[in-house]
């Protein structure tokens, strides 16, 4: 398929595959213009520029059999790493939920000890609150008495 694409710095006809984003739109080749890389072509996305579609992709374009060979022993052995990566991580969130689990018991029990203490608490509120009250009723009773028999020996 030959088709003609205007890139960042010229335009050029050449045969290449359909590439797509991650936005599933179909990428355009586009030229570097950088120190680093200059005249090498890479896919980007149409909408680069567009904030709202925030898809950056970005591929270089291959320019011989071998680069593709060493692209896709490279995928390959990304792949297999990602993979790798993937199964470490899922033991370790399988790990990171049966802690969860325990710190959630921990939790639940504390809570709990929490509410007893603050029952306990509220009991022995009231208790003091009905001491006091004794204790005042005592100490009038006392004074009345006291009054009395003051009262008694004056007389």
């Amino acid at each position: 398929m030959s088709r003609r694409i205007a890139s960042s710095s010229s335009t050029s006809t050449q045969k290449l595959g359909v590439v797509l984003c991650w936005c599933n739109k179909h990428c355009v080749v586009k030229t570097s213009a950088t120190e680093l890389n200059p005249g090498r072509q890479f896919y980007g996305c149409p909408f680069w520029k567009d904030e709202t579609k925030n898809c950056r992709f970005f591929r270089w374009v291959r320019q011989n059999a071998d680069e593709d060979k060493q692209a896709n022993s490279e995928s390959s052995c990304s792949i297999l790493k990602l993979e790798d990566s993937l199964r470490t991580t899922q033991c370790k969130a399988e790990r990171r939920k049966k802690e969860m689990k325990i710190l959630s018991d921990e939790l639940s029990r504390w809570m709990k000890a929490h509410e007893i203490m603050v029952a306990e608490g509220r009991r022995v509120d009231h208790d003091i609150h009905v001491i006091r009250y004794q204790i005042t009723v005592i100490v009038v009773l006392n004074l009345i008495m006291v009054v009395l028999l003051w009262h008694h020996f004056l007389m």
